[in-house]
């Protein structure tokens, strides 16, 4: 573990904690964590930080995000495919005239599976999980097993360039979004999905916040520092949006149950990190999520560039 004090995104010296006593509710990973500000970029960052190698092990706990949609219960499975249906339209503009796209971070390739039944053909998928590449590959779509920033790909190979729940688990997000931008093809897009650090839900649950997943989520951005970084990145035209997504809401009530389990890394009541109650809060907090969106503070923000 880093126990520095300089932002691993721009270097400069982070401030105090700006929430601490944080545990891997979900799987038990050792350790407390906090959220230091850094006051040069305004991201968040994870301390202590984790090395590549610590990162790898965290996601060798029956990950759920490892696992396919049938796994994880029935309701869960209807819900996943709603979604997938209010999503169409929104995926095939994205793979319209046969765009090249790169899907980084693509765990089991759900994402690059949904756009293949949309007819794209020209897929790729990045992850450094070897579970996860060979998922991937099992479903016919190439993956490069590794990390973005090792991508051997040459500049301007893509059309389409999506970080789904991505740039919140990497080392260095200044270096991500740069690799990202040379990627892309002249007319090109980024996409993707990350936490909302600045969302009611985090505000709500601090500590016990679903966004927070530590040691996973080593940085965090709300809508004021995601637009800095695109910029400082060479990325224009940016449009971010605030989805109707209870998972973090769901997660945050979830972890607080779960705060006093014996053993949080062995524990009986969670399976793939979710409780059998789990995608029944997915459901019951569509409300109170309805109000977040139409304030703007949902748990999740998802953006748009361009170069």
């Amino acid at each position: 573990m880093d126990r520095g004090e300089a932002c691993r995104a721009c270097g400069a010296t982070l401030a105090p904690a700006e929430v601490s006593g944080i545990r891997d509710w979900e799987y038990g990973f050792p350790g407390e964590f906090a959220y230091r500000p850094c006051p040069g970029c305004g991201v968040r960052q994870l301390f202590p930080f984790l090395d590549l190698d610590d990162l790898r092990e965290a996601y060798r706990m029956d990950y759920h995000g490892h696992a396919e949609p049938g796994q994880k219960g029935l309701l869960y499975s209807l819900l996943f495919r709603a979604l997938e249906r209010t999503e169409q339209a929104r995926l095939s503009a994205l793979v319209a005239g046969g765009a090249r796209v790169l899907d980084v971070g693509c765990g089991i390739g759900l994402f690059l599976a949904k756009l293949r039944a949309l007819g794209a053909a020209d897929l790729m998928g990045i992850d450094f999980s070897e579970l996860a590449a060979q998922a991937v590959r099992a479903r016919g779509i190439p993956c490069h097993q590794g990390t973005f920033l090792d991508f051997p790909a040459e500049g301007g190979s893509f059309d389409v360039v999506v970080m789904n729940n991505y740039l919140e688990h990497t080392l260095n997000p200044a270096a991500e979004l740069a690799q990202a931008r040379r990627l892309l093809r002249p007319g090109g897009v980024l996409v993707g999905e990350l936490p909302n650090f600045d969302s009611l839900d985090r505000a709500l649950f601090g500590r016990f916040w679903g966004g927070n997943h530590v040691p996973r989520h080593t940085f965090q951005f709300g809508p004021r520092e995601l637009r800095a970084f695109l910029s400082r990145a060479g990325f224009s035209r940016v449009r971010l949006g605030y989805p109707l997504n209870t998972s973090h809401f769901a997660l945050s009530v979830q972890n607080l149950l779960q705060r006093n389990a014996a053993d949080l890394r062995n524990n009986p009541a969670l399976r793939h990190g979710r409780a059998g109650y789990y995608a029944a809060l997915l459901l019951a907090l569509i409300p109170l999520n309805a109000l977040a969106v139409l304030a703007r503070r949902t748990g999740f923000l998802t953006f748009e560039a361009r170069p």
